[in-house]
């Protein structure tokens, strides 16, 4: 009987769970939001090696950070529990995926936000929208609900911007950007921005990009589009990568978190966020959208990022192609000279082949007691008998004081 009593409460348990009523399900790689009425009452994350943070930030928020023990992680899950149902709550979640939200649901709820229209983008494959479609066609809005009860740890975002400007000689190309994004700060996105923030990612990215290529040296001379096209451009070894990672957290923010203690393990993930270099943030355009970073204002780091694609703006086509003629010019050149450096090696190496040759000739005939003018002769003619040979002549005279002999320059093999 107790068995069947306990096979009847697990399913009845696994039945609400599905109606989202009194248990709820939490996908994994995204974070559930309790609330309370209208308030923030719990955050529920199901991201593997992450927990919520005991230490609060300036704002009084919770992030999300790195928790490598899984002990810790699930303490920290389950950290509010009701006490004396901790172990079955751990059992329930351990089993069937399904976590207690509370007796008084439907008043304490998952809480659901709109992340707004064209909230979701995708990238067309090439392919697909033709070799000579433009660069913008590439990205579309997803047709997705955008009504949801869960925010995604991560975020790709595809972002389009054109007529970028390169700061050294004023020429504009167009950019296919795909950043993806880590959730950190999660009361921030659903709860202060109310699911608005796409947007608000999108204009800092525009922001930060356009101060790399307004900003960025080569030695001392500003970049352009001639350098851009030698600038490293994917991975680590990319220069506008490692500029746009050291704007997820301002310097002044670290500093200031430090002064306040107690924030270790906050400092420490801001550390790794801006590969522990932090950017002093400056410029109107930039100051006025992420004046503290990106993830305290809008609660996302940006840990990756790839440019898709990117063409030349229709104001620089002519430049480019010059440039292309010029390189093309360059590398022919270059051609040239290296065939005519080979050809020289070519017949240095041929005539130090046949001195050697004759130079060994010479002493064997001096060894064989043969008079150097005599030795001379013999070469002289071994000259004069290869070049009819190698020749396209098909006859030739040698005469003498007394008398002369004609030759076929191609004699038989018997003759």
């Amino acid at each position: 009987m107790l068995i069947v009593i306990a096979i009847l409460v697990i399913a009845i348990i696994l039945l609400l769970a599905n109606l989202g009523a009194y248990f709820t399900k939490i996908a994994q790689g995204s974070t559930v939001f309790i609330s309370v009425g209208e308030s923030l009452k719990k955050i529920w994350p199901n991201v593997g090696g992450y927990k919520m943070s005991s230490a609060q930030d300036l704002g009084g928020r919770h992030w999300l950070i790195p928790e490598k023990d899984e002990k810790e992680r699930m303490r920290a899950f389950f950290y509010s529990s009701l006490p004396g149902t901790v172990w079955f709550q751990k059992w329930l979640w351990g089993t069937f995926g399904v976590k207690f939200i509370s007796w008084f649901w439907p008043h304490v709820n998952v809480h659901r936000f709109d992340i707004r229209k064209g909230g979701r983008r995708r990238i067309e494959a090439r392919a697909d929208v033709g070799p000579d479609a433009f660069l913008r066609s590439r990205v579309i809005d997803s047709p997705e609900p955008t009504i949801v009860d869960s925010l995604l740890f991560i975020v790709p975002r595809p972002v389009y911007l054109e007529g970028v400007e390169i700061a050294g000689d004023n020429s504009r190309i167009n950019l296919l950007l795909l950043p993806v994004y880590r959730q950190v700060i999660p009361s921030l996105p659903v709860y202060y921005l109310k699911g608005d923030f796409f947007t608000l990612l999108d204009a800092a990215i525009e922001a930060t990009v356009v101060d790399f290529f307004a900003s960025y040296r080569v030695g001392k001379k500003p970049l352009t589009y001639a350098g851009w096209l030698k600038l490293t451009k994917a991975g680590e070894g990319s220069p506008l990568e490692q500029h746009l990672h050291g704007f997820n957290v301002s310097k002044a923010y670290r500093d200031n978190l430090e002064g306040k203690g107690g924030a270790e393990e906050l400092i420490a993930y801001i550390d790794e966020l801006t590969h522990r270099r932090p950017s002093e943030i400056s410029g109107e355009n930039v100051s006025g959208i992420i004046p503290i970073g990106i993830v305290p204002r809008f609660g996302f780091a940006l840990v990756s990022f790839r440019i898709v694609e990117w063409e030349v703006h229709s104001s620089t086509v002519a430049l480019a192609k010059s440039l292309l003629e010029k390189e093309t010019q360059r590398h022919t050149a270059e051609g040239v000279r290296q065939k005519a450096l080979g050809e020289g090696d070519a017949i240095e190496t041929l005539a130090g082949a046949q001195s050697s040759r004759y130079q060994k000739l010479v002493n064997a005939l001096v060894e064989k007691r043969v008079t150097p003018d005599a030795a001379a002769l013999v070469i002289q003619t071994q000259l004069r008998t290869e070049n009819i040979r190698d020749s396209k002549v098909t006859t030739y005279v040698e005469g003498g004081a007394s008398a002369s002999v004609m030759v076929s320059s191609s004699p038989k093999k018997e003759d």
